[in-house]
């Protein structure tokens, strides 16, 4: 998407949008807002992007994520909670066999 595509979209001049990505001139939050949606970004991966450079799959799952319903995301908690405490109870078994 060129910036002039973007500044039809958002309803910004094409200079607004190249001051907001190469000046580091921060976009409105209405603007803001409009990008991060269409986009699929999540704000802490706008603000702190060194601490988001996750690997591609951890970005697959996070979308898929995102996509869920609550009761969803309860499910998927429950079986990543059984998950993680399955694997620390075969690792303690693993220490007591090993000794």
């Amino acid at each position: 998407m060129t910036q002039e595509q973007l500044a039809y979209i958002v309803d910004r001049s094409p200079r607004t949008v190249m001051y907001n990505e190469n000046d580091g001139q921060h976009p409105s939050l209405n603007t803001f807002y409009q990008m991060v949606t269409m986009f699929g970004i999540s704000v802490d991966q706008y603000f702190y992007p060194s601490q988001n450079s996750g690997s591609e799959c951890r970005m697959r799952i996070d979308a898929l994520l995102n996509a869920l319903d609550e009761k969803e995301l309860r499910i998927i908690e429950a079986t990543l909670q059984a998950w993680k405490a399955a694997k620390e109870a075969e690792a303690e078994e693993n220490r007591d066999e090993n000794g």
